[in-house]
């Protein structure tokens, strides 16, 4: 039998020379080429490999700079709230201790202002209560000068007293104009009525007549603008019938009382009316 022997290659069986030792060299050459061959492979994996882990690493350690610098900027960013925040604070503080101060100061002042009312109020009580009196004494006054006045004074024969004034009641008539001048010649003026005490007065005693007032109309273009007494005062006070003063035909000038008491305006040529005159009471 042949001594050649054969060994497996990568592509199928060759003949190895004889010899045991030869043969195994030729393995060992190659395991040995394979090696080395596994090693540079390694070397490029690892070089390879390292190479990125270099650039990883450097890109790492870039972010970790860039970290660091955000984290002192945050570092920054939080030491400077915490001082604003410390500032606040503080702030805060003063304003409560102010509001306290000013809280302090308006329950004061609010409590002066009621003890001002309450002074207000009583010395309005005492002013009411001393107005009372003024009043009450100028009554008394009053009443006790009427009294003298009334002692003291009097009014002519056919004449009627009535709060310091005499009063006539005519029994004859005539116009306005001739009603005044009776008047006149009396030292008297056609009645002025001034409250509704007097015109209550001169209704209880007129009887069932129509008597001259002592007022009469002011024209301006043909029309009535005003009423005054024959003293030259304007009409304030005033008793008017229903439906006056109208005016008829544009010829009532003066004022009458009708017998219910009331006012009614009329042609100052009328003589159907009496009249009542008027003056001081004589002391």
């Amino acid at each position: 039998m042949d001594s050649t022997s054969y060994f497996k290659w990568s592509e199928g069986y060759q003949k190895c020379p004889s010899g045991h030792c030869r043969c195994w060299g030729q393995r060992l050459l190659i395991l040995a080429a394979t090696f080395v061959t596994t090693i540079v492979l390694w070397v490029l994996a690892l070089s390879v490999l390292s190479s990125w882990a270099s650039s990883e690493r450097g890109a790492l350690l870039s972010r970790q700079d860039q970290q660091v610098t955000n984290a002192s900027k945050l570092t920054v960013l939080v030491d400077d709230l915490k001082a604003e925040h410390k500032t606040y604070n503080s702030s805060c503080l003063s304003m409560q201790v102010q509001l306290r101060m000013t809280r302090t100061q308006l329950q004061e002042a609010q409590g002066k202002l009621l003890e001002q009312e309450r002074s207000l109020g009583e010395l309005k009580e005492q002013v009411t209560r001393s107005l009372a009196e003024a009043e009450k004494a100028r009554d008394n006054i009053r009443t006790e000068l009427l009294q003298a006045i009334r002692q003291n004074c009097s009014c002519p024969e056919s004449w009627l007293h009535f709060q310091g004034s005499c009063y006539f009641f005519s029994q004859q008539t005539a116009q306005w104009g001739k009603a005044q001048e009776q008047c006149d010649r009396q030292g008297a003026h056609l009645v002025i009525v001034q409250n509704l005490i007097e015109q209550t007065f001169l209704t209880s005693n007129k009887g069932n007549f129509g008597y001259w007032l002592g007022l009469k109309a002011v024209r301006k273009d043909n029309k009535v603008q005003s009423y005054q007494w024959v003293d030259g005062v304007q009409l304030s006070f005033s008793y008017w019938n229903r439906g006056e003063p109208n005016d008829s035909k544009g010829r009532e000038d003066c004022v009458m009382m009708v017998p219910p008491g009331k006012w009614n305006d009329a042609p100052c040529d009328n003589e159907r009316d009496r009249w009542i005159c008027e003056k001081p009471q004589l002391c």
